[in-house]
């Protein structure tokens, strides 16, 4: 046999005899969509890195460019690769070209799907837990599970919202039903490498609302809280604080979405709120393993891009040059 000859080592022997079921395994891995690792070494979109955390983007496109070449102006413009990419998907849009585009070049999709598709429906999770948009729901799932690589799911996000703002597709206990029914489709089809982005408004947790909204742990993958406010200029720690006080209690990894405008009494404020978020994250908040940008110009007109000033842009590249939001440098 083989194993016997002489002039093999019996570590050489262990390694020949394990190297077939390492490699049924890889390829079983492979297979099923679980080797996906991304460049940081971390599986791309599942498993957070154990230290530091991704640095991310919406890159709003910018006379009519594509929404990728958005992507790539952006990371031109703040000196460093966007680890996560999102992009907005209306209820029945389910073309995924970005995605696939963004994943193959070593991006992690981030899709934030809306429960509808343009005006606001008060009684949509209903609808949705009753079985009526069951079709819609698995042509989405098995879009993104072509997708082949790990994508986060932000399903209805800011679902705390008043009544008859678009988000708001019904009280908690519906939403609940609704949320559930989503993932037990996506999981019935087997789109396992979507990982859902449960992500309430920041600031609901301080009043408790956003809690009321909670599916369970076990329908849950991330756990997203989102500020962008437009008549205020609170502190990081103030926008976010509540919110990473719940959160971090559960054993998810935790998603910060941000949005911020220049305050016109205070120069070097939005330059500071980058300061102090880089710096929170970095010496506190280790829970919090992805921080995603809304660099955009919003529907209502506001100003929310990273470079709205000099001084903001300087503090957001210097915080995207922060070891903590390179994990690959981190020894494993």
């Amino acid at each position: 046999m083989k194993g016997d000859d002489p002039s093999v080592t019996t570590r050489q022997q262990g390694v020949r005899r394990r190297l077939p079921l390492r490699l049924a395994s890889f390829a079983l891995a492979l297979s099923l969509g679980v080797l996906l690792v991304g460049s940081d070494g971390a599986m791309a979109g599942g498993r957070a890195p154990k230290r530091g955390a991704w640095f991310g983007a919406y890159a709003n496109p910018r006379s009519g460019q594509s929404s990728y070449t958005a992507v790539r102006a952006f990371e031109h413009l703040i000196g460093r690769k966007s680890r996560i990419v999102n992009k907005y998907h209306s209820f029945s849009d389910h073309n995924y070209d970005f995605e696939r585009q963004a994943a193959r070049s070593g991006h992690i999709p981030l899709i934030s799907w809306r429960a509808t598709d343009s005006s606001p429906d008060g009684s949509r999770a209903q609808k949705i837990a009753r079985g009526d948009y069951d079709g819609v729901i698995r042509a989405a799932a098995d879009g993104m599970k072509r997708i082949k690589r790990r994508v986060l799911l932000r399903f209805n996000w800011e679902m705390d919202q008043d009544p008859g703002q678009r988000q708001y597709i019904g009280p908690p206990s519906d939403f609940i039903a609704a949320w559930r029914h989503v993932v037990s489709i996506f999981r019935s089809q087997h789109a396992h490498n979507v990982m859902f982005v449960w992500a309430p408004r920041a600031g609901s947790f301080r009043s408790g609302d956003g809690q009321k909204y909670w599916p369970g742990a076990r329908w849950v993958d991330w756990i997203g809280g989102s500020a962008v406010p437009t008549d205020n200029w609170n502190s990081f720690s103030t926008l976010y604080g509540a919110y990473y006080r719940w959160a971090h209690k559960r054993s998810k990894p935790l998603l910060i979405w941000a949005g911020v405008r220049e305050n016109p009494s205070k120069a070097m404020w939005k330059a500071g709120f980058f300061d102090d978020a880089g710096r929170i994250l970095r010496r506190r908040w280790h829970k919090v393993k992805a921080f995603v940008y809304y660099h955009a110009l919003s529907p209502l007109g506001y100003q929310f891009w990273v470079d709205t000033s000099s001084n903001s842009l300087s503090a957001y590249r210097q915080m995207g040059r922060m070891r903590w939001f390179h994990p690959a440098r981190f020894r494993r």
